[in-house]
């Protein structure tokens, strides 16, 4: 990010050179440096001038010089201890320091000078953000806006604020603010981006993470995040172009390390079968799938489901542990909570087959206390073959709607976002109809349609309804040739997993942050599916 006070520090830098009206963008390399030698020779002439050691400072940070802006914005705070933007430009050479508390003092220093001044107030908010200070941060940019309502960097960073906070909706809506204002803001672009990847608007993230390449076609954090969002979407092949560029013009970046090794193992694999033993519990001693489609990651990490979807494995960022909970618990689990009633180890990674994690604790009911179960734990990791979620419909007139829907989550079979389901025949698939805000049922040789914006369909769900829950969703309608017709026992059967695993031993190395790695290869054999 730019410095938030950068425009008035570069139109400063900018008196030096002779173009009082410079602005940020238009100053090269070359421009700082000539700042830097017109200060020099000013300075010869007025060695106490206050503001020309500011200005000479601001140009040395803009060229990464920052001990010595450091040096020159003390110097001109010696001779002028009221200036304030002296103050904010010492802030930002520290923050680059990353002296950061030394930083925090300045920015202080440069509010209570000018407590109104919108960009003082950004650069205290970036770094108390920095600083993990989220509601002082939210303080601040809240004050900026109060003073310039359309000030675009404001904006963005108030949506990241709230990005951080798990308020996606809010996050949006500030980005689209900013990008409204300014529609080449690429920091607001792709954070957008990874906000809609976050609410599972996947097709809407990659045209957000296209355009903001576009305009920083070298820019490596874009690159990953598109991977990301083409990892989610199974774009395998994509999603390992992109980290490999985002590696290449950095190196040390971890996530784009990391998304790499996914996507390389998503080529090969379709996730992990984890089998729990010796909890108490009934039903949470059993197999457990990663579950691949979109809009099922917490914390940036896989989650692994029982067969009857009751039950998730998640990554629980507060705790740094794997925990379980139920399925009601998940959107919950998505903005942040750290509901569980069983805990693996703190740190352990529960996907290694070499070092199957046990001493697991879980929730006691009755004395309301967490109980150590040294045995518990996971008993085997498996590589997947097959890895599919279904859902069984019954009770419609039309009996051939009475069957096992397959999902299909390629990118080719997606519609308005969402997998679709099949049936085994591939006459019939559910889709979700984004204009009518349900899941819907026709037949297949309407695909192309759907995918262009139509809504056929002859069964419809209720509004708003997960048909993957494990509440079974019921009180479906059905279209008999000349009206719908509600009936309130036609819907969802079942839902479960076809899951095959690969018999050749399966070892996840790494760490926790690593998709499942790859293991020893081998030919892959069937193994019994998991209902």
């Amino acid at each position: 990010r730019q410095s938030a006070t950068g425009a008035g520090e570069a139109a400063a830098a900018g008196e030096c050179i002779g173009r009082p009206n410079a602005c940020e963008g238009a100053m090269s390399k070359a421009d700082f440096l000539q700042a830097v030698q017109k200060c020099n020779a000013e300075l010869v002439k007025k060695p106490h001038d206050a503001k020309l050691l500011r200005q000479r400072g601001e140009a040395k940070r803009k060229l990464g010089q920052h001990k010595d802006a450091v040096d020159d914005f003390t110097v001109a705070l010696g001779f002028k201890p009221d200036l304030a933007l002296a103050f904010a430009g010492r802030g930002n050479a520290r923050r680059a320091l990353g002296l950061l508390q030394e930083a925090l003092n300045d920015y202080n220093s440069a509010v209570r000078l000018e407590p109104h001044n919108p960009m003082f107030l950004v650069d205290r908010a970036v770094l108390r953000q920095q600083l993990g200070n989220m509601v002082e941060a939210l303080r601040d940019v809240e004050a900026a806006l109060a003073v310039r309502p359309n000030y675009v960097q404001a904006l963005h960073l108030r949506g990241e604020v709230s990005r951080k906070l798990g308020q996606h909706i809010e996050a949006h809506q500030d980005f689209d603010a900013a990008l409204r204002l300014d529609p080449r803001h690429v920091s607001s672009l792709a954070s957008r981006g990874a906000v809609k990847r976050t609410l599972g608007l996947h097709a809407e993230a990659l045209a957000d993470f296209d355009l903001a390449l576009s305009l920083a076609p070298r820019n490596p954090g874009i690159f990953a995040g598109r991977g990301a969002t083409r990892l989610e979407l199974r774009m395998s092949e994509a999603a390992k172009a992109d980290f490999e560029a985002a590696l290449a013009l950095n190196p040390g970046n971890d996530f784009a390390r990391w998304g790499l090794e996914a996507a390389a193992e998503q080529m090969t694999s379709q996730g992990l079968q984890l089998t729990l033993t010796g909890f108490v519990a009934p039903g949470l001693n059993t197999k457990f799938c990663e579950r691949r489609r979109p809009g099922f990651q917490v914390n940036g990490y896989p989650t692994y489901w029982s067969p009857d979807s009751l039950y998730f494995l998640y990554w629980c960022q507060k705790e740094s542990r794997w925990k379980a909970a139920r399925w009601v618990d998940f959107e919950k689990v998505r903005k942040g909570s750290a509901v569980g009633f069983i805990a693996a180890p703190v740190n352990a990674d529960i996907r290694l087959a070499d070092n199957l994690s046990k001493g697991w604790h879980e929730f006691d009911g009755t004395t309301q206390a967490w109980r150590g179960r040294g045995a518990s734990g996971v008993s085997a990791v498996a590589k997947l073959e097959t890895n599919v979620q279904t859902i069984t419909l019954a009770g419609f007139a039309t009996t051939k709607l009475n069957a096992r829907y397959g999902e299909r989550f390629r990118p080719a079979m997606l519609v308005n976002g969402h997998e679709t389901y099949w049936t085994a025949d591939s006459q019939y698939f559910l889709y979700w109809s984004a204009k009518e805000d349900r899941w819907k049922g026709t037949l297949s040789t309407d695909f192309e349609r759907v995918q262009g914006g139509a809504n056929p369909g002859f069964i419809g769900a209720p509004l708003g309804a997960d048909v993957t829950s494990a509440e079974l969703v019921k009180g479906w309608h059905e279209w008999n040739g000349a009206q719908w017709v509600f009936g309130e026992k036609s819907g969802v059967l079942s839902i479960g997993t076809l899951a095959a695993v690969q018999l050749a031993p399966f070892v996840a190395r790494g760490s926790r942050g690593t998709a499942a790695n790859d293991g020893p290869s081998a030919a892959p054999a069937r193994a019994a599916a998991v209902a």
